[in-house]
């Protein structure tokens, strides 16, 4: 169980914010210390506990740091961890917050389940489950889809190969995957 992520972004306030009120959850300023400056959570309210830790882009994780964080010039690459979460709200609610904040969204069709893709702040990828999409994702991924996940998944992944492969130059996918395809 994931009960909460982090991640940093130019404007962690605003990020906070917005986030909120896409998952109608509650942002609070993190308290200073254990957090660095700035830093805010969003705060799901559910029965978990769930929630985001939306902290500066200048502030990393390190152990050898007090509190374990540490400071560094800020750099706005996109970043290998995202995260998925449900929204309170529907697919076009998404993409029209994304459109006033100046962000990219698009909705994709994972082949298992249906996801807005939010890249916040053009830098780090928020992934939703817009209102009414939570169920498809569940279905694969709770307890009555387990069983038959795995092969769920190398049937996705024959599938989206052959069609990628199709579509780009010989050896684009195999280089953008890190290996050769099976």
């Amino acid at each position: 169980m994931i009960h909460h992520m982090s991640f940093g972004v130019r404007d962690p306030g605003r990020v906070a914010r917005v986030l909120a009120e896409l998952m109608e959850a509650t942002a609070l300023r993190a308290p200073t210390p254990p957090f660095p400056h700035d830093a805010w959570l969003v705060v799901s309210g559910d029965t978990k506990g769930s929630f985001l830790e939306i902290l500066p882009a200048t502030a990393v994780f390190d152990p050898d740091a007090p509190l374990g964080i540490r400071q560094r010039p800020a750099t706005f690459e996109p970043v290998t961890a995202h995260v998925l979460v449900s929204a309170a709200v529907d697919a076009a609610a998404i993409e029209a917050v994304a459109a006033r904040e100046g962000w990219r969204a698009e909705q994709v069709e994972t082949g298992l389940f249906r996801i807005v893709k939010l890249w916040v702040e053009d830098n780090v990828l928020v992934e939703f489950l817009a209102k009414g999409e939570a169920d498809r994702y569940i279905e694969a991924f709770g307890p009555v889809g387990l069983p038959s996940l795995d092969g769920k998944l190398r049937d996705l992944e024959a599938k989206l190969g052959d069609a990628l492969a199709q579509k780009l130059p010989p050896g684009v996918l195999e280089k953008t995957l890190g290996h050769p395809r099976a």
